[in-house]
């Protein structure tokens, strides 16, 4: 099988796009890329966008789970063993010791101290590491320990899957393992997978489980059935923003994380309440209005107005997170009184009408025909 390559990554087009600019920055100039920083939650593909950053840059790759990293000899094991130009991925990063976080810190500018002999034998020798390019992960930006942060050249927020994107992993999933879908066995599998991590876990032990050549949507239900998987054939698309008020909660949260990504912003759900509530954190970079933006999302039925304390309490969050601007977003519309508060502290408070015209502006409603 041939190495996987950029143009095989389906999804996550501003990562792909600022991490190919990157390696082809560094490439121009012949020198090892920078560290880089991805975050987000696990199965979100982010070993496998780094194995084929390796690829492109025609490197090798090596992986590491931080809770691995247990003393300070299996750090310096770790680093004095790589090779020029290496990849290295260390996963988990906040789950690092945090003696081997400050030790990592030298590891950035490719010397690395090792400590021989104690008392006043003590000696410190410096070894040069060969230039290697760390590709660290954790769920969040925030998560990352403090010292480190300043050592990453770039930073990338792996941003949700829309469900054509995660059919179209199911398929290319199975077409690796010799094996076909069903549409409706692909749709029922995404239905109740989020991610593509999860989508490979649960299709590869379906593809044992089943033993067949093409999978039926029939197959999938009675499998995920014996697997203890809660199966909602009915449930709506998180693309699916022709009718808001079927999606749950952490599904228009991820819709509008999506939009976001569109629109530029580098999104980071900070706490997902199941009924769209706050918050999205998300920083646009661009000059005069770029800057940290603070979102809230609220899906309500179309007769179930927001008002104003709603909107009170969510400028005092935008207050205390010191935010550049609070936007409140939505399904169903603003009381007088709330609109008169947000235009008065200047919130930006967005309705199902005018969600709907991003949606259509930004290509979303494109989605559910594709």
């Amino acid at each position: 099988m041939q190495p996987m390559r950029y143009g095989d990554i389906i999804g996550q087009e501003d990562v792909v796009a600022r991490l190919k600019g990157f390696g082809e920055f560094y490439a121009s100039k012949h020198s090892t890329p920078g560290h880089i920083l991805f975050t987000g939650e696990d199965g979100m593909g982010k070993e496998t966008i780094t194995k084929i950053f390796a690829n492109e840059m025609g490197v090798g790759f090596q992986k590491v789970d931080a809770s691995e990293l247990k003393i300070i000899g299996d750090l310096s094991a770790l680093v004095t063993n790589l090779k020029k130009c290496q990849v290295l991925l260390l996963s988990n990063l906040q789950l690092l010791r945090q003696s081997l976080a400050n030790r990592l810190r030298g590891v950035y500018d490719y010397r690395y101290d090792i400590i021989i002999g104690q008392g006043p034998a003590q000696r410190t020798h410096v070894m040069d590491l060969h230039p290697f390019t760390l590709i660290a992960t954790c769920p969040k930006k925030a998560d990352c320990p403090q010292e480190l942060l300043s050592e990453f050249s770039l930073a990338l927020s792996f941003q949700p899957y829309t469900r054509p994107q995660l059919q179209a992993i199911a398929d290319s999933i199975a077409n690796q393992v010799g094996v076909s879908l069903e549409r409706g066995a692909a749709e029922l599998i995404t239905q109740n997978c989020d991610r593509p991590g999860a989508i490979d876990i649960v299709f590869r032990r379906l593809v044992r489980a089943i033993n067949k050549s093409v999978i039926t949507i029939e197959d999938v239900s009675q499998a995920f059935l014996v697997f203890g998987i809660n199966v909602r054939p009915g449930a709506a698309p998180t693309n699916d923003v022709s009718n808001l008020q079927h999606l749950s909660g952490q599904e228009f949260e991820r819709l509008i994380a999506v939009l976001l990504s569109r629109m530029g912003f580098q999104a980071e759900m900070t706490k997902t309440s199941g009924d769209g509530g706050i918050d999205i954190i998300a920083m646009l970079d661009k000059p005069i209005f770029g800057g940290r933006y603070l979102f809230q999302c609220k899906r309500f039925t179309p007769d179930a107005l927001v008002g104003a304390p709603l909107v009170r309490d969510f400028y005092g969050a935008v207050r205390a997170d010191n935010a550049m601007k609070g936007i409140f977003i939505t399904t169903s519309d603003f009381t007088m009184q709330a609109r008169e508060f947000g235009e008065r502290v200047g919130l930006e408070l967005i309705n199902s009408v005018q969600l709907q015209k991003l949606f259509l502006e930004y290509g979303m409603l494109e989605l559910e025909n594709g």
